[in-house]
């Protein structure tokens, strides 16, 4: 790939070769159960592993640490997959199935935003 420094000026940075472009990973979303909050990432940023650290820098600047106590990665039918919801005789969220299949197993998924569970740290 050669470097392209015209395109790099229309971006207003820096090209893929000279580190710019999008941030890497995905977003996900931090869930701290045992203070009752959690908040999906604006952007996105590589996905920790259960016994990563994280460092929370709070609005007054404060920092603490979380530890990762696991990922949870969330899958459901894809949007082709879903009846229109007057379609159904029961709930919303039932599936539609494909002749040869179980009952409510889909032959198509999309991905969910992963969830990142994480404890403050001596709090374990």
């Amino acid at each position: 790939m050669s470097s392209d420094p015209d395109r790099a000026a229309r971006l207003g940075g820096l090209d893929a070769e000279q580190g710019g472009g999008p941030p890497v990973g995905q977003p996900w979303t931090l869930v701290v159960e045992g203070e009752g909050w959690s908040a999906d990432l604006e952007h996105a940023a590589p996905l920790p592993r259960a016994g990563e650290r994280i460092e929370y820098i709070g609005e007054d600047g404060a920092r603490r640490f979380l530890r990762v106590r696991e990922v949870v990665h969330t899958v459901q039918p894809t949007a082709t997959e879903r009846p229109p919801v007057s379609a159904e005789d029961a709930s919303p969220n039932s599936t539609v199935s494909s002749q040869g299949h179980p009952a409510h197993a889909p032959t198509e998924l999309r991905a969910g935003l992963p969830r990142v569970y994480a404890d403050p740290e001596g709090d374990r």
